[in-house]
């Protein structure tokens, strides 16, 4: 009995371990390396290579609940909800699909390994842009990262909303002052860490912003921030928090292997990456204030 017990046992750990190795690489893979070319080499053997040699697991093969997936997601699992982009997914009242949170599924190693594995790591590749400069006078700049051409990424964002702002003055007010970007802390109640703690999101005005656990009581979507400005994020990379489940309408990060396609069939612009110089000493602290409180 304790033999058949002990070769059952073995039958079980070798099965476990063949679904790991026979994963492959997917069509998801190479939105990834498309995404980040100047990191990512190729996904091979069901391992995504990075240029300096790294390799690290791309698919565990396990089936996971929600809660696992966003506490143990691997590279793959990021994946796992498709983002819905342009119109696709957006409302003012109507909540997505429960558990619905494309993109806030993450795999921590893999932005650590790309951003900084540390504050002062990601600090060395912040710098500060202008905000809507033509929109305010100069009057906001932002700390994002350098990497994968998130600043310029964002600057585009700025321009394209300057000139949303010189025709529809009302836009303004969704976009200034402004939530927050760069600030390295994990999400509330979680030891994940925020995507802001990588120089790669942006809160825009909380005072015309949800976020789901502001509900109170019973869970209520909401959301007040108009599509236009959604769209012109998207175009850039940049995915929006308004379409999870868990909404935070406040929020967008840049996620472009998300947005591979729009809604109108173009790629989101891809900018090329300068390679990474010293820290800029413009910037004087490490920590940039975010007034959210969000948890993302």
């Amino acid at each position: 009995m304790m033999q058949k017990k002990r070769w059952m046992g073995l039958v079980l750990i070798v099965s476990g371990l063949t679904g790991t190795l026979s994963a492959r690489c997917d069509a998801n893979a190479q939105k990834l390396l498309r995404a980040y070319p100047h990191f990512l080499k190729t996904c091979s053997h069901n391992s995504i290579v990075w240029r300096d040699g790294t390799k690290m697991l791309y698919d565990d093969g396990k089936s996971k609940s929600f809660d696992r997936l966003l506490n143990h997601a691997d590279i793959e699992d990021m994946f796992h909800y498709s983002y819905p982009q342009g119109s696709s997914g957006y409302s003012k009242t109507k909540a997505p699909s429960k558990n619905f949170d494309p993109g806030r599924i993450r795999n921590e190693a893999f932005f650590r390994k790309m951003y900084g594995n540390s504050a002062a790591q990601v600090h060395k590749n912040l710098v500060r842009i202008p905000w809507l400069n033509r929109s305010t006078g100069g009057r906001y700049r932002v700390t994002v990262t350098r990497i994968n051409g998130v600043d310029r990424a964002l600057a585009a964002v700025s321009d394209d909303l300057d000139r949303l702002i010189a025709r529809k003055p009302s836009m303004k007010k969704y976009l200034v002052p402004l939530g927050g970007t760069f600030t390295w802390r994990h999400i509330a109640g979680t030891q994940r860490l925020s995507v802001h703690s990588f120089g790669a999101a942006i809160d825009i005005n909380v005072k015309h912003s949800s976020y789901w656990r502001w509900s109170k009581g019973h869970y209520r979507y909401r959301n007040e921030i108009p599509l236009e400005i959604v769209r012109i994020f998207e175009r850039h990379g940049f995915i929006w928090g308004g379409k999870w489940y868990h909404y935070d309408t406040m929020h967008f990060e840049y996620r472009p292997e998300l947005l591979e396609e729009s809604a109108a069939g173009e790629s989101p612009r891809h900018f090329p990456v300068e390679k990474h110089k010293r820290a800029n000493t413009s910037i004087q602290t490490i920590f940039h204030r975010d007034n959210t409180g969000n948890n993302f």
